[in-house]
């Protein structure tokens, strides 16, 4: 973020504004478009280990444990799609809302390989035999690790961001060498590659109107 801002000439304040919003934009598209997946799937599931805390000693003295953020992600082994992806920490209760969230997003009890879930051979799997038990199972969200502090809370918020915009641009943007098409083309959930500026009118469609002063000084008018 800080090479971006020396080299465009900006705040770091405002790459970190617009990674925020662009995470924010992909991550509605992705949970409103992937979804109502045809067919039969084989998804499989992986998480890995990412560095999101800093590593100051907490007011115990103790330090605090910087394992506790994992990215977790589901692909569909045909269309190499990103089905689903979570920020959580390794708790049963964040597994279980990730694998109800793959869930949700296909028609068809899927094929499922688990790298070492916790949860999947119990209330995951229940989840994908019975998808009425996803309605009551949290939402990806809630499976958020704790996070005390404000500064702690803006590089996790920062670390979410990144995973959602790498997915959409994964998804709709990129071409796959062994596919050569999009993901979303391959797995019929979208017709076209899309480009950058089609990332830029996503995040545009979401912000707000600029805020404008109630009242402007008249030109030539000082105050004291």
């Amino acid at each position: 973020m800080r090479s971006i801002s020396r080299a465009d000439g900006v705040s770091i304040n405002t790459v970190a504004k617009l990674l925020n919003d662009a995470g924010a934009a992909a991550k509605a598209y992705l949970d409103e478009h992937v979804r109502r997946i045809p067919h039969r799937r084989r998804i499989e599931c992986s998480q890995t280990w990412a560095f999101s805390y800093p590593t100051a000693e907490q007011p115990n003295n103790t330090p605090r444990d910087t394992e506790d953020t994992w990215t977790f992600a589901a692909i569909d082994m045909n269309s190499k799609l990103i089905v689903s992806c979570l920020v959580g920490d390794n708790s049963r209760k964040a597994n279980a809302a990730f694998i109800a969230d793959v869930r949700r997003r296909l028609k068809v009890t899927p094929e499922l390989s688990t790298d070492g879930l916790r949860g999947n051979h119990d209330s995951g799997g229940d989840l994908l035999d019975n998808p009425h038990r996803g309605d009551d199972t949290p939402k990806p969200d809630s499976g958020m690790p704790d996070v005390p502090s404000n500064p702690e809370k803006r590089r996790l918020e920062k670390h979410v961001a990144m995973i959602n915009l790498y997915a959409l641009h994964y998804n709709y943007c990129r071409v796959h060498p062994a596919l050569a098409v999009t993901p979303a083309m391959a797995a019929g959930l979208d017709d076209d590659v899309r480009d950058l500026t089609w990332l830029v009118d996503l995040i545009n469609a979401r912000a707000g109107k600029p805020n404008r002063p109630k009242t402007y000084r008249k030109r030539g008018v000082h105050s004291n």
